[in-house]
C-alpha cells in the first residue's frame, strides 16, 4: 500500500485524555516523517479532509462517524482509535494503535471499503450515513405506517414503530438490536428491519446494492422522523417519499493487514462465553 504523508487527528474532547492521545500519537507521526495536525472540530465540515492521506479520530465509533462527509469529499482512509466501550469501527486502542503507526504510516495497512446509504427528500435535500437510515415514531401518538417499494415493486406495507434500512458495517448497530441480522462487510446488501411490526410475518428484509428503495408514509399516523447515524437530519415533515440507494462513494477505513472481523465481534458480543458457570 501506498505509505501515508499526511494525516489529520480528529479529536473528541468529550473523551477524557482524548487530546493528550492525538498529541502523542501527531508525534510518532511526525517521527516517521507525515506531516500531522490535530483538530477538536465535531463533526468535520465536507472539506476538512482535503488534501489528506489519513484521518485517525481519536474518541469511539460515534466520533469516526462525525467524519463521514469529509472522508466521503476527500476520499481520505480512516482509522479509529477507540477510547469508549464499544469499537466496531474504532478498532484500536491508544496503545495498539502508538504501536501500530510507524508500520501504517510505511504502508503496512489494508483498506475495507465500506458500503454508504444515500437518503433522499421529496424535496431533493440529501445525507449520507455509514450505519443505517432510521424512520421511527417519536411523540408515542402510536404505530407508523409506511409503503415500501423496490425499483418500483411493492414490498409490503408496515405498521410498526419505525424502520431500520442498514449498511454491513451497521448491522451491527440498532439493526441487531432490533432482531435483524448481522453481515459480513464484504457483502453487498442493504438489510431492512422492522420496529415492532404489528404483524408477525414482517421480519428483515435483505436487499442487494443496487436496489432503489422508496419509503412513503402512509395517512392516517404521525410522521415519522429521520435519523441518520444516530442524527435527526432533514427539519421539514414534508420529506416523504424518501428514496434510500447506496451511494457511489465508499468510506475506506484502514485496518492491520491481520484484522478480522469476526473476532471483534466475538469480543464485543461476548460470543463464546458460557451462559451456564
Amino acid at each position: 500500500m501506498q505509505a501515508i504523508k499526511t494525516i489529520t487527528f480528529a479529536v473528541n474532547t468529550t473523551k477524557p485524555g482524548a487530546l493528550e492521545a492525538a498529541r502523542y500519537l501527531a508525534g510518532i507521526a511526525e517521527c516517521e516523517g507525515a506531516q500531522a495536525r490535530i483538530t477538536t472540530d465535531y463533526p468535520l465540515t465536507a472539506h476538512a479532509l482535503d488534501g489528506q492521506d489519513l484521518c485517525c479520530t481519536i474518541g469511539g465509533d460515534g466520533t469516526l462517524l462525525g467524519i463521514l462527509d469529509a472522508a466521503l469529499e476527500s476520499g481520505a482512509a480512516v482509522l479509529g482509535v477507540n477510547l469508549g466501550k464499544l469499537g466496531f469501527l474504532a478498532t484500536f486502542t491508544q496503545e495498539e494503535a502508538g504501536r501500530d503507526l510507524p508500520r501504517l504510516i510505511q504502508g503496512h495497512y489494508t483498506i475495507s471499503e465500506r458500503s454508504v446509504l444515500c437518503c433522499t427528500t421529496r424535496n431533493g435535500e440529501f445525507a449520507y450515513g455509514l450505519n443505517d437510515v432510521v424512520l421511527k415514531e417519536t411523540d408515542g401518538s402510536g404505530l407508523i405506517r409506511l409503503q415500501v417499494d423496490s425499483n418500483g415493486n411493492p414490498v409490503s406495507e408496515y405498521h410498526c414503530d419505525g424502520l431500520i434500512f442498514s449498511t454491513p458495517t451497521g448491522s451491527t448497530a440498532y439493526n441487531l438490536s432490533a432482531g435483524g441480522p448481522i453481515i459480513g462487510p464484504r457483502v453487498s446488501a442493504i438489510a431492512m428491519t422492522p420496529i415492532c411490526p404489528h404483524t408477525l410475518g414482517n421480519r428483515s428484509v435483505i436487499f442487494d446494492n443496487s436496489s432503489q428503495i422508496s419509503v412513503n408514509h402512509k395517512v392516517p399516523g404521525p410522521c415519522p422522523r429521520i435519523t441518520i447515524d444516530g442524527r435527526v437530519q432533514f427539519k421539514s415533515e414534508d420529506n416523504f417519499p424518501i428514496e434510500i440507494s447506496v451511494a457511489e462513494r465508499s468510506f475506506r477505513l484502514m485496518q492491520n493487514p491481520d484484522h478480522s472481523h469476526f473476532a471483534i465481534v466475538r469480543s464485543k458480543l461476548k460470543w463464546g462465553d458460557p451462559t451456564i458457570r
